[in-house]
């Protein structure tokens, strides 16, 4: 059966049809034939609508918005600039120093929007005609750009992550916690090629400390935005407010540092924000909800099962196993949403993973680096047409410049794989596991 699901689900994502519309297109037509073989079962079909909704009445998911909100609300606040001088005084001064400086603010960005395209574009529109007068090439400033984006998810607040704990019942928190480390670890990879590269291209020469001054004039600027994922971790760990609460604190601190400290927002703001939000909402809740069709199949003809036997009967060797999952992941996140794959291939491969002893955040945690590390893949990854829409930049040339940094992700994604301890010391010290 799941060989049939995935052969009508194909051809519709192939042609084009919404990932929402392809679930529910395949549950429909599922149920219908189930109608076809005994008509009792015709009342299946009552099952969809309220499979639809289910999402809705879901309060974790109440957080979704409201942390697409903060993400919004901060761009529009136009912090950018605050966050890349931050970066600049951090580490400008390494060769290749802007080049680092990008990195870094994507970094530091990651906890503000939680978005890759949002810091592609954000950072990009910033650093790139920056790093051009510098005297770095085109290809390798959108690479560096583009490969750097992909920490956005990754470091909290993060939607994907909130989108596998509703749908696998694994703690926010946790995995919140267990994100922060692989972060700073994909982060370190990148700085590390990029020196590499720096050095032997000799780009980027090195600039000098700014000065106690304007480094202590950079985070006075700059920490404002940045205690953001500080309060939403801060008061989740604290108790003073649940995860959904803390994504609506997080929204009302974004407004007023908006409105108050940099005064960058006003009153015109709000509308375009408001509507960003509803759409991107609207679009990952319907995605939520044809998912629930999905599992409703997954349940009825036990796929996790047979999934699971499928899986163990290819090799018995648990990093065996572990590798043949990471790459039907890095295949499947240069395709597909990124909510999609966490929905429909969460519940088919994480009984798999915990077969093998390997923790639910550890394993939510390697399946949303993955899909992010997918999202600047060549060819179809998401993160390259949104830097190509900033810079003017040749696919081709842009993919073989992306090359390195990807083998670099990929070093930090096989560590975060196979050492627990990336994901596991927070949430473990803080007792979510």
């Amino acid at each position: 059966m799941l060989a049939k699901i995935f052969t009508l689900l194909i051809p519709l994502m192939a042609i084009g049809l919404p990932v929402a519309f392809c679930l529910t297109v395949v549950t429909m037509v599922i149920f219908l034939n189930l109608g076809l073989q005994d008509p009792s079962n015709f009342r299946l079909f009552m099952q969809i609508p309220q499979l639809l909704y289910s999402p809705a009445e879901n309060l974790l998911l109440l957080a979704i918005p409201f942390f697409v909100m903060t993400g919004e609300v901060m761009n529009r606040s136009r912090i950018t600039d605050k966050v890349m001088n931050l970066a600049s005084v951090l580490v400008g001064w390494l060769r290749g120093g802007l080049a680092h400086s990008n990195i870094v603010a994507s970094m530091l960005f990651a906890g503000i929007t939680g978005s890759a395209v949002s810091d592609t574009v954000a950072i990009g529109s910033v650093m790139v005609p920056a790093m051009e007068k510098k005297g770095y090439e085109r290809n390798f400033t959108a690479a560096v750009t583009a490969a750097s984006s992909v920490i956005g998810p990754i470091i909290p607040p993060s939607i994907p992550m909130l989108i596998y704990a509703s749908v696998m019942n694994v703690s926010v928190a946790g995995l919140f916690l267990g994100g922060i480390l692989p972060g700073l670890l994909v982060g370190i990879c990148l700085m590390i090629i990029t020196w590499v590269l720096c050095t032997k291209n000799d780009f980027g020469d090195r600039e000098p400390f700014p000065g106690l001054k304007m480094f202590i004039r950079a985070v006075v600027q700059g920490v404002p935005a940045l205690l953001l994922p500080v309060i939403i971790i801060g008061g989740i760990l604290s108790g003073f407010f649940s995860p959904t609460q803390a994504s609506a604190v997080a929204v009302a601190y974004g407004l007023a540092i908006g409105f108050l400290f940099y005064r960058t927002l006003t009153l015109k703001d709000l509308y375009p924000i408001l509507k960003a939000t509803v759409r991107a909402t609207g679009m990952i809740v319907f995605i939520l909800g044809a998912a629930q069709c999905f599992s409703w199949l997954a349940t009825y003809y036990n796929l996790v099962e047979a999934s699971t036997k499928a899986f163990l009967s290819i090799s018995d060797n648990k990093y065996v196993i572990l590798l043949i999952i990471n790459a039907i992941l890095l295949v499947v996140g240069m395709f597909m949403d990124m909510s999609f794959a966490i929905i429909v291939l969460g519940p088919l491969m994480a009984p798999v993973a915990y077969k093998f002893g390997m923790d639910p955040i550890h394993f939510g945690l390697m399946m949303c680096v993955n899909l992010t590390i997918g999202l600047a893949t060549p060819p179809f990854g998401l993160i390259l047409f949104a830097i190509c829409g900033v810079v003017e930049v040749n696919m081709a040339k842009l993919s073989r410049a992306l090359l390195p940094f990807l083998l670099a992700e990929l070093i930090a994604l096989l560590l975060i794989t196979y050492v627990p301890f990336f994901t596991t010391f927070l949430p473990r010290y803080f007792g979510f596991m």
